[in-house]
């Protein structure tokens, strides 16, 4: 069981993954770089397998970075539930 520093810093931490990821000049950027991804895929050669499977490599890098981000707010709204059900019990154990 995780002590209750460790889920209000878990918290706090997808509070800010939140804050960035909806950042509208983070999200600005993300766009634009998902655009010049597609681009960059899409005007290569076929024949061009390297630069092809380059730009597929740095667009699964790109959501893999977003993934963690997603992954840590997801971890941070279960923590925060977990803190809200430890404190219900903790009133009804008082009651």
């Amino acid at each position: 069981m995780r002590s209750e520093t460790d889920l209000k810093n878990q918290v706090q931490k997808a509070q800010r993954a939140d804050q960035l990821l909806n950042d509208p000049l983070i999200q600005e950027f993300i766009i634009s770089l998902r655009g010049d991804l597609l681009n960059k895929f899409e005007s290569t050669e076929l024949s061009n397998e390297k630069e092809r499977a380059s730009a597929w490599h740095q667009s699964q890098v790109l959501n893999g970075f977003l993934d963690k981000f997603t992954k840590a707010i997801k971890e941070g709204k279960n923590a925060k539930l977990t803190l809200i059900e430890r404190a219900n019990i903790k009133l009804h154990n008082v009651i």
